[in-house]
């Protein structure tokens, strides 16, 4: 019962509040209609009534009033990145040019998302978002695997799934900018019942995003190859723990009572990249994830689960790699600001922090 509940919401996003706000508007006509003959009962039960009917109110105008997702503040077009915009058209063919965003941001990490606009009923709009870290750590083969990866969850509508969860969760969410929980009983009726919803909400979904994850593994090995899905695996994991070994952790632990601004980690990560990809303690280090249990909090399945997908019992013999694919898939004006402006981020943060040690 809870996956077919879990089913229609992915299937109607938004839409499946309208059988909420239907039932509470009937409930009102009935409440209605009995005010004249049983006053009694209408006063009684005027409390469960009204802030039902306003909750509906606020579900309704939450279905209408939706924030957009899409983020262009980190987006690049094909002369500054003419690599990804290639191997993204080569992959996807479904999708034209322009229904497409193209997003790089500083995470080591890759995604795809798709949102309708105005009430879902204009053609999709598809945005990709690609970490410079992949990009600088890793080679354009495996790239090409990662892309062939979020656009199988692109293929295969997972994307249009977790769009109408999120967008089902916005509008459920958006009653508490009517009803405040803390000060009116509308807001705190309606944050029992919807706190709830969506804490049962993730945690299917986080089940289910794990099967998918699978799924876009066998999509993608079919465009690029077992072979080198299960080397974009093993390098993406190997490259994300020793990333964090060799880069973050020292830069968490030189933050800690500084008195200036320690190197920003983009700087960080060009200087120490071959560090990084050296082949055998990246394969050492994506052995130790191999047998690692699942984490109940993950949406991905461990580095274990997902070779297995493949056909693959151990880690498989990888090349290892040779040159970053942000030099082959990025203009070099574009790999550098992109870089600069990450740091610079960063380093107002940073600052911010130092001030407070002094």
């Amino acid at each position: 019962m809870r996956r077919v509940v879990l089913k229609s919401i992915m299937n109607l996003g938004r839409y499946a509040v309208l059988p909420v706000v239907a039932l509470a508007c009937a409930i009102l006509v009935v409440w209605l209609m009995v005010i004249d003959r049983y006053r009694i009962l209408a006063l009684v039960t005027a409390p469960i009534v009204v802030p039902a009917t306003s909750a509906a109110i606020a579900l309704a105008l939450g279905l209408v009033l939706l924030p957009s997702r899409r983020n262009a503040t980190h987006a690049v077009n094909e002369h500054a990145a003419p690599g990804l915009w290639a191997l993204w058209g080569e992959l996807d063919r479904a999708v034209s040019p322009s229904g497409r965003t193209l997003l790089i941001d500083a995470a080591f990490n890759a995604s795809i998302s798709e949102e309708r606009r105005y009430l879902g009923l204009f053609k999709r709009h598809v945005t990709m978002t690609v970490g410079l870290p992949l990009l600088m750590i890793l080679d354009a083969r495996a790239i090409r695997a990662v892309i062939a990866h979020e656009v199988a969850h692109a293929r295969l509508q997972h994307t249009s799934g977790g769009t109408n969860l999120y967008e089902f969760i916005a509008a459920a969410e958006n009653v508490f900018h009517y009803a405040d929980p803390d000060r009116t009983v509308t807001g705190r009726v309606a944050y029992l019942l919807l706190h709830a919803l969506v804490e049962w909400l993730e945690k299917e979904h986080r089940a289910l995003s794990r099967q998918n994850e699978l799924c876009a593994d066998g999509d993608a090995a079919q465009q690029v190859g077992r072979d080198e899905m299960a080397r974009a695996l093993v390098l993406a994991e190997g490259a994300g723990a020793r990333l964090a070994d060799l880069v973050f952790a020292p830069l968490d632990n030189e933050l800690l009572g500084a008195i200036r601004v320690p190197i920003p980690p983009f700087q960080r990560i060009f200087n120490q990249r071959e560090d990084i990809r050296a082949p055998e303690p990246l394969a050492d280090a994506a052995a130790d994830r191999l047998t690692s249990e699942q984490n109940a909090e993950a949406t991905h399945p461990p580095l274990g689960a997902r070779l297995a997908s493949l056909g693959f019992s151990n880690i498989p013999q990888i090349d290892k790699v040779q040159t970053s694919a942000a030099d082959a898939l990025l203009s070099p004006e574009a790999g550098k600001e992109l870089a600069a402006r990450f740091d610079n981020e960063w380093r107002k943060t940073a600052e911010e922090l130092v001030g407070l040690n002094r």
